[in-house]
C-alpha cells in the first residue's frame, strides 16, 4: 500500500518509485560496466576496431581500465546506497563525460565518433534529473567536445572543420536533454496521479469493506453454483456464527436460504416471507440481486440477510402505538359502564332467579371480565418499560418459582416437575419480567389444556446448549399441542383459538423476551403435548467482565 497522501506532489524524484530512479540508475551502472569491458576487449583485439587508441594506446588503456574502475564502484554504490540518489548521478555521468571525452581524444579525435556516447549520459542526466541540471550536463559535454576538438587541433590531429561537427553534437545534446526533461516530467506527473489514485482507490478499498464487515444486514455474494465466494461477520452471525470461508456451498449451510434461491433465479420479481431458524436464532428476510457478469463471464448474485424480527417488532410497535393511544384514551369510558354492568350482574345473581336467568348473568359477568383482562393486557403494551437486566441464577430462581406458583395455582406438587440438565446456570434477564413470562407458559399450559385438572403435567427443563453457546428454559405440558398450520400465528397479537383467551398472552411474553435480548421459540414434538423453548443471554461473560 502507498504511504503517500493523496493529491501530494512528490518533488523528490527518489520518492517517485523504482521504475524511474534506482533502478533504471543501476542499469546505467551495468551499461557503464560493460561499454569499458568491451574497450578493453576492442582494444586488445585489434583488428576489430582498429582506431581505438589510435592516438595513444597507453593512455587509452589506462582511461579504459578507470572507466571500468568507476563502473564498479558506482555498481557498488547503487546497490548500498552509500550516496544520495542526486548525488550519485551528477558524480557518475561528470565521470563518464570526463572519460569517454579522454578515449575519443585518444582514438583520434570526433572522427572516432566516440563523442556520440555521451548522448546517453546526456538523456540519462535530463530523465533523472530535474529543474537545469540536464541543460548542466548538456552544456558540459558541448565543452567537453568543443574542448577536446581544440586540443586535436593544436595537435595537428584534427582541422578547423571539426568545430562544424562538435557544434552540431552539442545542438544535439541540447535538444536531446529538453526532450528527456519534457518526457521525464510528463512521466513524474502521470506516476505521482497514479500513486494518488492508487491511495485513493486502497482507501476506498479499505473503506468498503470496513463498511461491509460492520453493516448490520448480512451480505453473502454465491455464484450460479451456489457456492459462497464472500461474506461479512453479519450473516454468518445471523446464520448462528457459522464459518462462510473456503467457499462452502450454500444449500449445506442452509438449505431452506439455497431453496430461495433456487426459486429466485426462476422468478426474479417473487416475493419471498421471512425464513425461520431454529435454535433462537432470529427469522431472515432475504433479498436477491444479480449482479454484473466479470471478463470470465461469471455472474454473482448478491444476497441480503435482514434480522426479521427487527421488522416485525417495528410492524407490531406501529400497530400496537396507535391501538394503545385509542385505548388509553377510551379506557376510561370502557370501564366504566363495564363496572356498572359487572355489578349489576352481580346484583342480579344475588336476587332470587330460575336457572335460565342465572346462567345468562353468568355469561354477563364472565364476559366483562374478559373484555375488562383485554383493555387491561393492550394498556399494558401501551406502557411496557424498558427491561433492567439482572444477573439471575437459574436454579436457585426456578424453584423458587415453582414454589409461588403451586401455591398460587390449582395443582399440586407432583404435577409440576423442574429437571435440570446443568448444575450452574447464569443469565441475564429481569428478573420481574421472568417470573411474567413464566407465569404466562405455565397458566397456559393449564388454561389450554382439555384434559383434566388433576391430570395436567408441567415440565419445565433449564440448561446450557454448548452448541450454541446459550442458556434455554423449556416449558413442556402434556395438552394436546399446537396445530402445525397455526404454529406461525400463535404469537400474533389476538390470535387466539379459545373462546377464553384474548390472543395477547403469548404477544406479550414474546415482546418481554426480545425486550430482554433473548427469543422463544415454539419446538414441535412427535408425542402430544407443546414445548415452548425460551433461548436466554448468558450471564458468565457478564461476571467475568
Amino acid at each position: 500500500m502507498s504511504n503517500s497522501t493523496p493529491g501530494q506532489v512528490i518533488s523528490n524524484p527518489a520518492a517517485t518509485g523504482p521504475s524511474l530512479t534506482w533502478k533504471p540508475l543501476h542499469q546505467l551502472n551495468f551499461y557503464r560496466f560493460i561499454l569499458a569491458s568491451s574497450f578493453l576487449i576492442a582494444f586488445y583485439k585489434s583488428e576489430w576496431m582498429s582506431f581505438l587508441g589510435s592516438q595513444d594506446p597507453e593512455a587509452f588503456l589506462i582511461t579504459s581500465i578507470v572507466l571500468l574502475m568507476s563502473s564498479l564502484i558506482f555498481i557498488f554504490t547503487g546497490y548500498r546506497s552509500k550516496l544520495a540518489f542526486e548525488t550519485q548521478i551528477i558524480i557518475s555521468n561528470t565521470s563518464d563525460i570526463f572519460l569517454i571525452t579522454l578515449l575519443a581524444h585518444f582514438s583520434g579525435g570526433l572522427s572516432s565518433s566516440l563523442g556520440v556516447l555521451l548522448i546517453i549520459n546526456v538523456t540519462a542526466t535530463g530523465t533523472f534529473l530535474t529543474g537545469k541540471h540536464p541543460f548542466l550536463f548538456a552544456a558540459l559535454a558541448t565543452l567537453a567536445i568543443l574542448s577536446e576538438q581544440t586540443s586535436s587541433l593544436i595537435q595537428g590531429i584534427s582541422n578547423e572543420f571539426g568545430y562544424i561537427h562538435a557544434g552540431l553534437l552539442g545542438l544535439v545534446f541540447f535538444g536531446i536533454s529538453f526532450l528527456a526533461s519534457i518526457l521525464s516530467k510528463r512521466i513524474r506527473e502521470s506516476e505521482q496521479l497514479a500513486t494518488s489514485r492508487q491511495a485513493d482507490i486502497i482507501s476506498l478499498e479499505i473503506l468498503n469493506e470496513d463498511i461491509i464487515q460492520n453493516m448490520r444486514t448480512g451480505i453473502i455474494v454465491v455464484d450460479d453454483n451456489g457456492h459462497i465466494r464472500m461474506a461479512n461477520s453479519s450473516a454468518e452471525t445471523l446464520l448462528g456464527n457459522v464459518s462462510l470461508r473456503s467457499t462452502p456451498l450454500l444449500k449445506n449451510i442452509l438449505p431452506s436460504l439455497n431453496a430461495r434461491f433456487i426459486e429466485w433465479q426462476d422468478q426474479p420479481y417473487m416475493h419471498h416471507k421471512a425464513i425461520p431458524q431454529e435454535h433462537g436464532l432470529p427469522d431472515i428476510q432475504p433479498g436477491f440481486r444479480k449482479l454484473k457478469p466479470t471478463e470470465q463471464g461469471c455472474s454473482d448474485t448478491l444476497i441480503f440477510l435482514e434480522d426479521a424480527t427487527q421488522f416485525n417488532q417495528r410492524f407490531q410497535q406501529i400497530k400496537l402505538a396507535s391501538l394503545g393511544r385509542l385505548t388509553a384514551s377510551i379506557a376510561h369510558e370502557i370501564r366504566n359502564p363495564l363496572s356498572a354492568i359487572n355489578h349489576a350482574a352481580q346484583l342480579l345473581e344475588e336476587s332470587e332467579l330460575d336457572i335460565a336467568d342465572k346462567k345468562l348473568s353468568n355469561i354477563i359477568t364472565t364476559q366483562v371480565q374478559r373484555l375488562d383482562r383485554v383493555v387491561e393486557n393492550v394498556l399494558q403494551l401501551s406502557r411496557q418499560q424498558k427491561s433492567s437486566n439482572e444477573t439471575i441464577k437459574l436454579k436457585q430462581w426456578l424453584e423458587h418459582f415453582c414454589d409461588e406458583f403451586i401455591q398460587c395455582s390449582r395443582i399440586n406438587a407432583s404435577q409440576l416437575q423442574l429437571e435440570s440438565k446443568n448444575s450452574e446456570v447464569v443469565i441475564l434477564f429481569d428478573s420481574s419480567h421472568l417470573n411474567q413470562v413464566m407465569s404466562n407458559l405455565c397458566n397456559n399450559a393449564i388454561t389450554h389444556n382439555n384434559r383434566p385438572l388433576n391430570v395436567i403435567k408441567i415440565h419445565i427443563v433449564y440448561g446450557y446448549d454448548k452448541q450454541f453457546d446459550q442458556p434455554f428454559i423449556e416449558v413442556n405440558d402434556n395438552g394436546p399441542g399446537i396445530p402445525a398450520e397455526i404454529i406461525e400465528q400463535i404469537f400474533d397479537p389476538f390470535f387466539t383459538t379459545s373462546s377464553k383467551g384474548t390472543g395477547l398472552g403469548l404477544y406479550v411474553s414474546k415482546e418481554i423476551i426480545e425486550s430482554n435480548r433473548a427469543k422463544i421459540r415454539y419446538i414441535e414434538r412427535s408425542s402430544s403435548g407443546s414445548c415452548f423453548r425460551i433461548h436466554l443471554l448468558s450471564g458468565l461473560l457478564h461476571n467475568n467482565e
